[in-house]
């Protein structure tokens, strides 16, 4: 028998028998059982060419019983096309897709060339294929098989990502085959890695004596094997499956000889070898073949036609045992086949080749391929096969293929002579690599367009802006701060309204690192900056300030309106009023931008104005989820959470903060995900529970190491609340304390965010004095706020510091019958309630004890409750630890559920918004169901009605 007949049907062979592989193919199983019963997952499968990874899909693939199978195989030439391997996979059920809800349905269409439109969020399109697969599996379970998924573009890994990651309730399983070491990584997060080494002494004996025959397992040139042959065959070839039947009929290398063993370079000239003894005549044809990576016929023979190749043999039964079709595409029988025929081919005969295919693609679905092989044919500096995957990048962008633009981008840069267009396609790489989450590529291509010479002051701008970016995701939040401070006056003077999100990026971040002196910066910058028009009463004029003034040309400019926000910050730290046009949000209506939204939310609550913040943080996030904007939804997460948490919605902060942190990890957010951690580490302090301490402990460490001073004074303040509500003051003196710039006395804006909770522990261990300092700094740092909520915290404080605080208590409860922080009123009242109990008010003392006790159970405070009825008992009263509220018993996710069904959401609504599928949603419900003991959606909205916090 011929060795390469061998090699043809080994994985056939082997997939019947699947020898040695006895623990792999039980997972395989398992899997599929799981998944039959509901409960989906997935595998990645990685080893060595020929070590047995197809054999074990196919034999998955043959279990799967009752499954509809949906099969996908990565292609090299496709590797940087995006969502080709996608297509693909879904192409069998493409015809459901018009089942789905209208954005999902709409985002696949445009991806695979259905419809016209917009960019599709990649996260959108991850969440349009798990709603179809989970659509599918609601007729019998799905199993996703995907080959050689080395070769799979990056955003078709990035969708199954997604998918895999929400599996726990769907009839779903996913199954990828992948190299080691070569193509796109493939350490999916939530799918079990499994690496394959070679067959054991037995397996492989009973693969060689079941295939060649012999006593021993097999036969060298017409003889059987000895002992020590066969020994040494498994030596040489490590027990691989391809190798040994590769091998098993040619001379080893003596044993002891300094000749290395036949590995993968050896198992690819067997392949060629083989080729060039039978198929010599068509190897130009197969070059070919192995160049296109579409599989088209058609284009085949264009191309063949312009190289003056005989394209007869497709058409005949002479290269079957190489060719095959999968559907209707032409692939090759064996990877290792398509790789060794292709790099056989000479640097100039490739060349050509892709000349010919790029001619070939000459239908405009199609003008993303041609542009791409006309970049690889190109050579040198070649400004046309650089424009034209140029705009192959722009189309691949507005497929929703970041990492297919990136490649475009660079290959581009590469084939475009020195001058301006060579740098801004090196940054524009950058910024595709950036959205899809390659940050080392981006930081890479962003080095080469910094030396380029020709580089304007816009693009120059933007590359800074965007490296700042990549700082704060991922890096140190201060060195975006100094990469950005010396070009924010350049980005006003050039043009104020595309950097807008940079300056307030700026504000934003001197809060988060602790550095007051940024609002001084953009206090002069932003002077310096205003149109002529709007310096004709003088900077510090806002009473006649035509950029106040409803009536401005500018009024409805929504950057224009964050930049007069911005303004009324750098005030309102300088000490002095805001002006009286910020109130109303004027012009921010017509902001589109999460981002934006979300920094112009961030400064409209350092300015107290925290009804406009809810509701620009609430917008912000209701459009990334709208459009699929899972990074720009995983950074706004973040700041939700801390607005729920601060408005004593404990089950929201958490709900919001479990969500971002998941979906920072998805997005490449570390920063981000430690900040959120703090936020659950903080929301666990407050309810009292056990692990409070050690979460808190965790992001401490982790936020140092980082640089992160926001994660930090969150994970401080959970420390100190956790000591305060357990008597230990002293500690909890030092855990505020240690939160920015007291010891040299300008404390930041995360350290006056503590002072309610410093005054209350330095009162309580008897540091009278440094609590009426850190009283008074705290009122002038809120006096021009006009927040109620700040207001009733700086009533509090001065009521703690009083001999009789009574005056000040009344002031704090009045201001926060205004507020909406339900919380730190408990939190006054249950201090009052204290105060009077001492005074023996036993009366008034336990209506406010009552009252506090009330509130902290509906928010599920749980050690602030105790300690309130701890209080209400010392008046004489006997009390009851009251139940907890049903929404207080739910997990985040099934509280995010809830609420959504409060608001007469659908499950497919809800499924839409959460990025899960209705099947989960489906499930949580029923689980919320149990606990509440209801049975209809109807009892639940009343109950939402009746718990949801104010």
């Amino acid at each position: 028998m011929e060795v390469g007949a061998i090699v043809m049907d080994a994985g056939a062979f082997y997939a019947r028998r699947v020898l040695g592989r006895a623990d792999e193919s039980e997972l395989l199983d398992s899997l599929l059982r799981r998944a039959a019963e509901g409960r989906g997952g997935g595998v990645v499968l990685h080893g060595e060419p020929g070590i047995g990874k197809t054999a074990l899909l196919s034999y998955a693939e043959e279990r799967a019983s009752g499954f509809q199978v949906l099969r996908a195989v990565g292609v090299e030439p496709e590797a940087d096309l995006a969502y080709a391997t996608l297509h693909q996979l879904l192409m069998p059920a493409l015809d459901s897709v018009g089942e789905l809800p209208g954005p999902q349905a709409q985002a696949l269409n445009i991806l695979f060339g259905r419809a016209h439109g917009g960019a599709p969020d990649p996260f959108l399109v991850g969440l349009a294929s798990l709603s179809l697969l989970s659509l599918l599996a609601g007729e019998r379970p799905v199993l996703c098989v995907v080959d050689d998924a080395h070769w799979a573009d990056q955003p078709t890994l990035k969708t199954l990502a997604f998918v895999a990651r929400r599996l726990d309730d769907e009839p779903v399983a996913l199954m990828l085959a992948a190299r080691a070491d070569e193509g796109h990584g493939t350490d999916l997060p939530h799918l079990r890695r499994v690496p394959l080494m070679g067959l054991g002494r037995e397996a492989a004996t009973a693969l060689l004596a079941e295939r060649l025959g012999g006593r021993l397992g097999g036969r060298l040139g017409g003889r059987r094997l000895s002992d020590g042959e066969h020994r040494h065959l498994l030596a040489a070839t490590g027990g691989n499956p391809l190798a040994l039947l590769e091998l098993a009929g040619k001379e080893l290398p003596p044993e002891g000889a300094p000749e290395p063993p036949a590995l993968t370079d050896e198992l690819r000239r067997s392949f060629l070898s083989r080729v060039r003894a039978r198929h010599a005549e068509a190897l130009p044809l197969l070059q070919l073949v192995a160049a296109d990576g579409s599989g088209s016929v058609e284009t085949i023979e264009k191309a063949a036609a312009e190289l003056c190749v005989d394209a007869g043999p497709l058409h005949r039964a002479e290269l079957d045992e190489l060719l095959t079709y999968d559907g209707p595409r032409l692939v090759f029988r064996h990877p290792l086949m398509r790789s060794a025929i292709y790099h056989s081919a000479t640097a100039g005969r490739r060349a050509a080749i892709h000349r010919a295919l790029a001619s070939a693609f000459d239908a405009p679905a199609d003008q993303h391929r041609r542009a791409w092989h006309r970049g690889q044919a190109a050579t040198g500096h070649d400004e046309e096969a650089a424009g034209l995957l140029e705009r192959s990048a722009e189309q691949a962008a507005l497929r929703g293929g970041p990492a297919a633009a990136m490649a475009a981008l660079s290959r581009a840069a590469e084939l475009t002579p020195a001058g301006p267009h060579r740098g801004r396609r090196l940054w524009s790489a950058a910024r595709a690599a950036v959205r899809g989450g390659f940050t080392a590529a981006a930081g890479d291509l962003l080095d080469r367009a910094e030396r380029e010479p020709h580089l304007d002051e816009v693009d120059r701008i933007s590359v800074v802006a965007m490296r700042a970016v990549v700082a704060e995701f991922i890096g140190s939040p201060e060195d975006a701060m100094d990469l950005i401070k010396p070009w924010i006056p350049h980005a006003l003077r050039v043009d104020r309204r595309r950097f807008t999100p940079t300056v307030a990026m700026y504000g934003d971040l001197g809060t988060r690192t602790n550095r007051p002196g940024a609002w001084s910066d953009l206090a002069g910058w932003l002077d310096a900056g205003r149109p002529e028009h709007d310096l004709e009463d003088g900077p510090d004029d806002h009473a006649d300030d035509p950029a106040d003034d409803p009536e401005n040309d500018h009024a409805d400019d929504p950057e224009e309106a964050v930049l007069r926000l911005l303004r009324a910050a750098c005030r309102v730290r300088a000490g002095d009023d805001p002006g009286p046009a910020v109130r109303d949000g004027a012009g921010l209506r017509a902001l589109t931008d999460p981002i934006t939204m979300t920094l112009a939310g961030a400064i409209a609550r350092g300015l107290g104005d925290h009804a406009l913040s809810r509701r620009l943080y609430q917008d912000a996030g209701r459009l990334a989820r709208a459009d699929g904007s899972l990074g720009a939804l995983a950074w706004n997460l973040e700041y939700q959470a801390a607005d729920e948490l601060a408005r004593g919605r404990l089950g929201l902060a958490e709900a919001h903060a479990e969500e971002g942190c998941a979906f920072a990890a998805e997005v490449g957010q570390p920063n981000t995900a430690c900040r959120t951690r703090g936020l659950l580490a903080l929301c666990a302090a407050i309810r009292g529970r056990p692990e409070a301490g050690e979460l808190a402990a965790g992001v401490l460490a982790e936020a140092g190491e980082r640089r992160l001073a926001d994660a930090t004074a969150y994970a401080r303040r959970a420390l100190g609340l956790v000591e305060l509500v357990a008597g230990r003051h002293d500690e909890a003196v030092r855990h505020f304390a240690a939160v920015g710039g007291w010891d040299a006395g300008q404390p930041s804006d995360l350290a006056m965010g503590l002072v309610p909770d410093l005054v209350e522990a330095l009162v309580r261990a008897g540091e009278r004095e440094r609590a009426a300092v850190a009283a008074a700094r705290y009122a002038r740092w809120t006096e021009h706020t006009g927040s109620p909520e700040l207001g009733a915290l700086a009533a509090r404080c001065r009521a703690l510091i009083s001999e009789d605080g009574s005056a000040a208590y009344a002031e704090s409860l009045r201001l926060h019958a205004l507020s909406d922080a339900p919380l730190e009123q408990a939190r006054t009242e249950l201090l009052l309630g204290e105060q009077l109990r001492r005074d023996r008010r036993r009366s008034l003392a336990q209506q406010h004890l009552r009252g506090a006790a009330e509130t902290f159970r509906r928010v599920g405070a749980v050690a602030w409750a105790d300690r309130a009825l701890g209080e209400l008992r010392a008046t004489g009263e006997s009390a009851r630890a009251p139940e907890a509220g049903a929404l207080s018993t739910l997990t985040p996710q099934e509280l995010r559920i809830t609420l959504a069904v409060g608001e007469g959401l659908t499950n497919r609504e809800i499924a839409a918004q959460l990025f899960l599928s209705p099947r989960t949603v489906d499930y949580h419900l029923r689980k919320v169901f149990q606990k509440a003991a209801i049975t209809s959606r109807a009892e639940l909205m009343r109950m939402v009605l009746a718990e949801r916090p104010a």
